[in-house]
């Protein structure tokens, strides 16, 4: 078969990431040329190819020229959007993340602009963040110590260990999530703790929407984790799984899928009008919405989402903590004294 040449590059995935099997089970399309597979070995559900890096890093290199941009005073814009969360991380570690001893360091990994290290310094953290992206230049801006480093191929050691490391929706993106997680085992400091947030393949909206379902990122997200398989990297990583969340959330349960109509009805609405030829890519190569720059929109759809979080007490106490079928994993993580670290 001919190769498209509207088709975005990708770059075969042929073993897990996480045991680095090769017998595996299809379970979602092809689509896009990307199919999703379990692994026979481990259980993993995980893509068989990714879009190459040259082209994620230009779609985040343009993302981050339109992100909105910080005032001349006052919190940078979206650092807000950014509270529930680390106010839930809080509550995962028995209020651990708040009770910040003097000198404790926090590491964000995937720290984008920064905006989760204006809080951890709110709280009185000594703030230093891993950026690869250009986002990274905001984040130096606003007074964080920034680094260029890859998690997954270790070897470089930060000088000081950590009191926190936070990792929000990067490790689906890794071809080496196990690597990287035991290089992370390696920084924390040895009561520190390491809080891994990711999408969670069991979502319930997930099989409404099939590969266009916006969290499913196809091309960019490499790995799907489910309880039972985020469990088991951080054990083959090294590290004790103290909690392991996934409740119900308001914003998560509706946004996206609002975000996946919208960006089907763009789609189509331009094929019909010949602006664009059938999308040949999926994620974010795909027909999509964007938020764009515009502050009046960012100010209303923080406000949605606001509103929608106050919901997710009711929910948690309605579905549980452990409900499968949450849209996001959160593991608080801390270093098993039985692994021997591998520097």
């Amino acid at each position: 078969m001919t190769p498209d040449p509207t088709s975005p590059p990708l770059v075969a995935l042929e073993h897990c990431p996480v045991c680095g099997g090769s017998r595996r089970t299809p379970v979602l399309g092809p689509h896009g040329g990307i199919t999703l597979v379990r692994c026979d070995d481990c259980g993993l559900v995980h893509a068989t190819a990714g879009y190459a890096p040259r082209m994620l890093d230009e779609h985040y290199a343009e993302r981050a020229r339109r992100a909105p941009r910080r005032d001349a005073a006052g919190p940078r814009p979206g650092s807000e959007r950014k509270r529930p969360a680390l106010a839930l991380y809080d509550r995962l570690t028995g209020g651990r993340i708040s009770s910040v001893p003097p000198g404790a360091r926090a590491l964000d990994v995937g720290c984008n602009t920064g905006l989760l290290l204006d809080l951890l310094r709110e709280a009185g953290y000594r703030t230093v963040g891993i950026e690869r992206s250009p986002s990274a230049a905001e984040a130096v801006a606003a007074g964080h110590e920034v680094h260029a480093i890859d998690v997954e191929a270790g070897g470089l050691e930060l000088p000081e260990r950590f009191d926190l490391i936070t990792m929000t929706h990067v490790l689906e993106h890794l071809r080496r999530p196990t690597a990287a997680l035991r290089w992370l085992r390696d920084q924390l400091a040895p009561d520190g703790v390491l809080v891994v947030e990711v999408p969670n393949w069991g979502d319930r909206a997930r099989p409404l929407w099939g590969p266009r379902y916006r969290p499913l990122e196809l091309g960019d997200h490499l790995s799907f984790f489910e309880r039972h398989t985020l469990t088991a990297l951080a054990h083959r990583a090294g590290l004790q799984v103290r909690v392991l969340w996934s409740a119900a959330q308001a914003r998560s349960l509706l946004f996206p899928s609002l975000l996946t109509a919208v960006d089907l009805g763009l789609g189509a609405a331009r094929r019909i009008r010949g602006r664009s030829s059938s999308a040949a890519g999926v994620g974010v190569a795909s027909e999509r919405v964007s938020g764009g720059s515009s502050r009046w929109r960012h100010r209303v759809v923080s406000r949605v989402l606001e509103g929608l979080d106050r919901l997710d007490p009711v929910l948690e106490r309605v579905v549980g903590s452990d409900w499968e079928h949450g849209a996001n994993l959160v593991a608080v993580l801390a270093p098993d004294p039985s692994h021997a670290p591998t520097h």
